[in-house]
């Protein structure tokens, strides 16, 4: 028994040996890592010292080698310590508008049965990081670390990841432990409240019959035998009682109306950065206010990162996805020569365009050859600090808006 229990040894030893090989190797691969560029200059310089040293022997180099390492080894062991932390986020909005704040919470908890050492905390944000200290956490211990964060421009700001830090003074060994993943924080354009739009709605007529055949809708069309899957709902159970089989309804599907909203994308139609805002603001109103209204909205807006896309449709479930998405438009540089157009059985009630004072006052310059003359169109030009002004034709309303605050007074003077 005692030889048989003996005999293992040797086969375990060497795959013991390769796990600690391993080990090794990855704590090696990670010191490294936590060396700073100015440790690993510091390193190089020893290194140079050393082996000029050799045919010299000069004590100066000698002494250059041993402060070198001494350095690199105090850092060392001033970097050592857990770092097993356990953060979470919780952000009171995480939807914000322009200038507005929130409260960002970090709680940091210790889950392990050692004591943590003190570091730094470092949260990114955007292109910016902001860093504070966190004290040493005895198991099971929470901190709480308190940000305000303040809206400043729009856009969609990565928050996080949350790291841990820890080194020298001299900043030779920096220890580094990602502690939470990154979140998205979406900056909203201004909007304002706008009284119901009126425009369109005379054409907004359900029960128009459109081309084809569907199982279900308004308008009645036929009957046909039942198959296999159809909703006993559809059954016409009088039709089916004559006939002596099951018969199904059948509809024809109704024309739907929608309202169509266009942003104007090109650079070159705004006259800076700003007066781009403004016209953001007043296209996020507008969409928002729509589907307050409960229209059926079409959003179009450029998409600046392809070239080859002349446009992108915004969701519009809801007036917080419509704002999320409205939060990562930026202008394009180039022009385009039309945007997506939605399905031709959905006719449109009433397009808006939102344009730039450098913009083309023609409504066909943005909706191309296939602008619907039969529905009325609103052109609204952003014109940072000019009078506003309106004029009205039959099937047109041009408008030139120098401020959000305008608008409102637009919409309830509409003809």
């Amino acid at each position: 028994m005692t030889a048989f229990a003996r005999r293992p040894a040797p086969e375990a030893r060497p795959a013991s040996s390769a796990g600690s090989r391993q080990d090794i190797r990855a704590q090696t691969a990670d010191l490294w890592q936590s060396v700073t560029a100015l440790g690993r200059a510091m390193a190089l310089a020893a290194l140079v010292c050393a082996l000029a040293f050799v045919p010299t022997g000069w004590r100066e180099l000698l002494a250059g080698v041993l402060l070198g390492v001494g350095m690199l080894l105090l850092g060392l062991l001033m970097s050592l310590g857990n770092l097993s932390c356990s953060a979470e986020t919780s952000l009171d909005q995480g939807h914000l508008e322009v200038g507005g704040q929130a409260e960002l919470v970090l709680v940091l908890t210790n889950p392990g049965n050692r004591s943590t050492r003190r570091g730094r905390i470092g949260l990114a944000l955007g292109q910016a990081a902001v860093m504070a200290p966190l004290p040493a956490l005895a198991p099971g211990q929470s901190h709480q670390i308190r940000l305000k964060l303040e809206a400043r421009s729009r856009g969609v700001i990565d928050l996080g990841p949350v790291t841990m830090e820890a080194g020298d003074p001299l900043g030779l060994i920096r220890r580094r432990r990602i502690l939470a993943g990154a979140r998205k924080l979406y900056i909203h354009p201004r909007t304002v409240a706008l009284p119901p739009l009126e425009a369109g709605l005379e054409r907004d007529l359900e029960g128009d019959p459109g081309p084809g055949i569907v199982d279900d809708d308004l308008e009645f069309h036929a009957l046909r035998p039942y198959a296999p899957g159809d909703d006993m709902k559809r059954v016409h159970w009088l039709s089916t009682a004559r006939a002596g089989t099951l018969m199904v309804r059948q509809y024809e599907p109704t024309l739907r109306t929608r309202t169509e909203l266009i942003l104007d994308g090109q650079a070159a139609s705004y006259r800076n950065a700003d007066e781009f805002e403004l016209a953001v603001e007043i296209y996020a109103s507008l969409g928002c206010q729509c589907l307050l209204d409960g229209r059926r909205l079409q959003a179009l807006a450029p998409e600046p990162d392809d070239s080859d896309a002349h446009g992108t449709t915004l969701p519009t479930e809801d007036p917080r996805s419509f704002l999320d998405a409205c939060s990562a438009i930026h202008p394009r540089q180039g022009g385009y020569d039309s945007l997506d157009r939605a399905d031709a059985s959905e006719r449109t009630s009433l397009t808006i365009l939102v344009t730039g004072s450098m913009g083309d006052r023609q409504p066909s310059a943005l909706m191309g050859e296939s602008a619907q003359s039969a529905s009325p169109v609103m052109l609204l030009a952003a014109d940072l600090d000019a009078h506003p002004s309106l004029q009205a034709q039959p099937g047109l309303v041009n408008a030139v808006l120098g401020s959000i605050r305008d608008l409102p007074i637009l919409l309830e003077n509409q003809p």
